[in-house]
């Protein structure tokens, strides 16, 4: 099936449209040579849904310039909606947040076109099975001026936390209503440093700490055995968004942190597999033919390469969509379980390629959060869009941490948070609905609902006894992954073999990180490497290494 599945979506994602009736873009009627217009967008969605019953076309929300965002959902027979969405693999696309880098626009279009016609029995199972959403255009106003921000000038990619913008309020309304299992943010950029940051395809998964360990981990997962091989197989070459490399050893970390107000950190918080793709906007030498670049033909590519990572998207929900429903659903029940039980820390700081100051953790959390009768008035709707529920007390509200909202609670509502819309107050105890709580010499008052539709969450127990982070180092009987550094070689990792005790190994800046199936006291790495030698001459480097892991 992966064969023939990639085989199809080669024919679909790169040749004409699936059939002589389908619809084409502006983009593609004039070859390339400038991008779909607004008004383009409107009638050619009009035309796919009027053509296809697979499709669906709704206004997710309106700008301050009063463009209309439009929701695509596509799924076989047809469009079966949120409800039932929420029920199986689900993936949503977020297409041009940024108003100049129109490219994934482009590819969206074009994907969800060719989803709606197909008649390939392969995906048209996919499509009884899955759901797929599209926002083609995140940005609509930012794109009709072609700049960056929207029309206040605001960077919406940054709002995904304080969701001060209609746009980003409507994507909000979107994840919480439809739960997405995956969500891929397309963008574009501008190689800043030729050779060592100039690849054609850069992506990057959810670096807060506070999103779900397994969320984080099936997200690095996917970009790589998915993502990042259909874009190589395509011939683009693909590598980590802000990562600067030479011979493929790091040396300088230009961007992509943990910061939370970002799409891809959002929606880890929130259990979704949130994947940042960025495809090269400028011209390439080899582009040209003897002559001035083609700029129809560099603009083909920026889409051609952004539709080659959507091929590896729709192979991995064809192969692995119910492990990621799984996976966060799963992380979903942990969040509520880890808030109401307080047994993980929170960080207001760090990334899991940074470590957080001393500062920044605090273990054990508060269970919960005291709000003003000002705070909620001005939050309420916020709460809501995030899925936050709370208990409404004298004088304001208590906000429990055992909810599936947890990992968003106290960024948002501390003052510790780097993106906090208020300053609520952390509570070591916290009573039940209708009970003021501690610290608080109010009555009783009556429970309220933050207006969202957040699973499960009930308020917080009393305090539990400081606990190990859950990302601290794994004693033997843990079975999570330890950390074993590697002598420093140059060169990408070309094969791993490792001792049958280790379910999964993944090499990273010189750190092989394994994960146990079983307690054990050793684990053997047989790794080869590719290694580049002066003159461009390449070889294979085999590394063997025993490591004991714990006594």
């Amino acid at each position: 099936m992966p064969a023939l599945l990639l085989a199809v979506l080669a024919l679909l994602l790169v040749a004409a449209p699936a059939r002589a009736a389908a619809p084409t873009t502006g983009f593609e009627t004039r070859n390339g040579a400038s991008f779909t217009t607004h008004a383009e967008e409107l009638a050619f969605l009009d035309a796919v849904a009027q053509g296809s019953p697979r499709v669906r076309v709704t206004e997710a929300g309106r700008t301050k310039e009063n463009r209309p965002l439009q929701l695509v959902e596509v799924g076989a027979p047809g469009p079966a909606g949120a409800e039932a969405a929420r029920k199986r693999p689900t993936a949503m696309l977020v297409c041009s947040q940024h108003g100049n880098e129109p490219a994934g626009r482009e590819a969206c279009l074009k994907l969800l076109r060719d989803l709606a016609f197909t008649e390939d029995p392969a995906l048209v199972g996919l499509l009884e099975r899955t759901t797929f959403i599209f926002v083609p255009t995140a940005n609509p106003d930012g794109r009709a001026a072609n700049q960056r921000a929207n029309r206040d000038s605001v960077d919406i990619n940054r709002d995904h936390l304080t969701l001060d913008t209609p746009e980003a309020r409507a994507m909000a309304a979107l994840v919480r209503d439809w739960q997405p299992d995956v969500l891929l943010d397309l963008h574009e950029y501008g190689p800043s440093q030729p050779v060592i940051y100039d690849d054609a395809v850069l992506w990057l998964w959810p670096r807060n700490l506070n999103a779900d360990q397994q969320v984080h981990d099936l997200s690095i997962e996917m970009g790589r055995e998915y993502l990042v091989k259909a874009s190589e197989e395509a011939g683009y070459p693909a590598d980590e968004y802000g990562q600067a490399e030479v011979v493929d050893n790091d040396v300088a970390q230009t961007a992509g942190d943990g910061d939370e107000g970002i799409m891809r950190n959002a929606m880890g918080l929130r259990h979704v597999l949130g994947i940042l793709v960025e495809t090269r906007v400028d011209f390439d030498v080899r582009e040209s033919e003897l002559g001035p670049a083609d700029q129809a033909k560099v603009q083909r590519r920026r889409v051609d390469s952004h539709l080659a990572v959507l091929s590896g998207m729709v192979r991995f929900m064809n192969e692995r969509g119910a492990d990621a429903a799984r996976v966060t659903a799963e992380a979903t029940e942990r969040k509520i379980a880890e808030g109401a039980g307080r047994t993980a820390p929170v960080y207001f700081g760090g990334a899991d390629n940074e470590k957080p100051a001393a500062s920044d953790v605090v273990n054990p959390p508060p269970c919960g959060y005291e709000l003003s009768d000002a705070m909620v008035a001005e939050l309420e709707p916020r709460l809501g869009l995030h899925g936050i529920r709370f208990d409404r007390i004298a004088g304001g509200a208590l906000v429990p941490m055992g909810q599936a909202a947890e990992p968003v609670i106290p960024l948002l509502l501390d003052a510790r948070g780097e993106r906090h819309k208020t300053a609520g107050k952390p509570l070591d105890t916290c009573a039940a609905p209708g009970q003021a709580p501690a610290g608080n010499d109010a009555g009783a008052g009556g429970g309220g609902g933050g207006g969202g539709a957040a699973p499960g969450g009930q308020p917080a127990a009393a305090p539990a006894p400081a606990v190990t982070p859950v990302k601290s180092a794994p004693s033997c009987a843990s079975r999570r992954t330890v950390a074993i550094r590697l002598p420093r070689v140059r060169g990408k990792v070309y094969r791993t073999r490792v001792h049958a005790n280790a379910k999964r190994v993944r090499v990273r800046r010189g750190v092989a990180y394994v994960q146990l199936r079983r307690a054990r006291t050793t684990v053997i790495l047989r790794i080869a490497r590719r290694v580049v030698r002066p003159g461009g001459r390449r070889v294979l480097l085999k590394q063997s290494r025993t490591v004991r892991v714990c006594g």
